[in-house]
């Protein structure tokens, strides 16, 4: 599996084990893309619950790359609520985080 660095890879780890889902692909999908962010996002991950309002909410003076990866995040636990364009995404992605884009959609949808 890709990750930019040993920090994406910790908190990946960390926040899959605070969200207590397992291996369900969405929540490791989405928790994946939002660790490779590298920033302090932990608080936004309850047991069962990803609360991607908020962090929109706090994302606005981020980089489109970041805010990009947040609403893949998003559309990856759940397309239904968090609906997304590919091309809104991949558009605002350098080659690192189009890699960590494509990873999170083989963890969600290969790696059942």
């Amino acid at each position: 599996m890709y990750f930019k660095n040993d920090a994406h890879q910790k908190q990946a780890l960390t926040m899959k084990n605070k969200a207590g889902q397992g291996d369900d692909c969405e929540y490791t999908a989405a928790l994946y893309v939002l660790a490779a962010l590298g920033k302090p996002i932990e608080k936004y991950v309850q047991p069962g619950a990803i609360e991607f309002k908020k962090l929109k909410q706090v994302s606005r003076a981020w980089s489109s790359s970041e805010k990009a990866l947040i609403k893949l995040a998003a559309t990856l636990f759940n397309s239904s609520v968090w609906s997304v364009k590919v091309s809104d995404v991949f558009r605002h992605l350098d080659e690192e985080n189009t890699r960590v884009a494509l990873q999170g959609l083989e963890i969600r949808y290969l790696m059942r």
